[in-house]
């Protein structure tokens, strides 16, 4: 039993699976085009390169998260849960663009652009995003799930073996206590007889 407590004491909790990865993950694709922005020469507002980055990396956190909903979500069809994913994607990729105080795209401000090109490329961003994350949490989500059986059907085992301990035990328990008692009798036997022997002989 103490080895069971401790196996399951190193088990992973039921929300670290997605939120460990999902900020190294995300950190690396928010910062995947930050060389690119270095060499447009953005540094030179360094206040609006590190806020609009960070503004990029909540969002695609926001999408991860997103996606591990859907990927747990059961009811749901797995086209449905994928094409639910780009379009919150798309819709958030808007919204916090719109309500950041910083610029995405200093060379290319899309304000002074019009709303059609601007949705577009937003959309675009997102997809590719969410493309790219959604594949992830999937394959994360699936071995998750593997490892959780495997480790139900170890438990179960486990328990068989020791239900059949227990068994084998109270047989063992069993058949000793009938051994010692027909042994007691044969004593008993032996003990009248002699008895009966000594009687005859006097």
């Amino acid at each position: 039993m103490q080895r069971n407590t401790e196996y399951e004491s190193t088990s992973t909790p039921a929300m670290e699976w997605f939120w460990v990865p999902g900020l190294f993950f995300t950190f690396l694709l928010a910062n995947s085009v930050l060389g690119i922005r270095l060499r447009e020469g953005q540094w030179d507002n360094p206040a609006n390169l590190i806020g609009s980055q960070l503004v990029i990396f909540g969002w695609c956190f926001l999408v991860w998260i997103i996606a591990a909903f859907a990927v747990q979500t059961d009811y749901i069809p797995r086209w449905l849960k994928l094409a639910g994913t780009l379009c919150l994607a798309a819709v958030t990729s808007i919204i916090f663009y719109y309500l950041s105080p910083f610029e995405d795209f200093p060379l290319d401000a899309y304000p002074q652009r019009p709303w059609g090109r601007v949705l577009i490329r937003l959309t675009y961003r997102a997809l590719l995003v969410g493309s790219l994350i959604y594949p992830v949490v999937y394959y994360l989500a699936a071995a998750r799930r593997l490892t959780a059986e495997k480790l139900k059907v170890e438990r179960q085992e486990r328990a068989l073996l020791q239900i059949r301990a227990n068994q084998l035990e109270a047989m063992v328990a069993e058949r000793t206590a009938a051994l010692e008692k027909t042994i007691a009798q044969l004593e008993q036997a032996r003990r009248q007889l002699a008895d009966n022997n000594s009687s005859d002989q006097a």
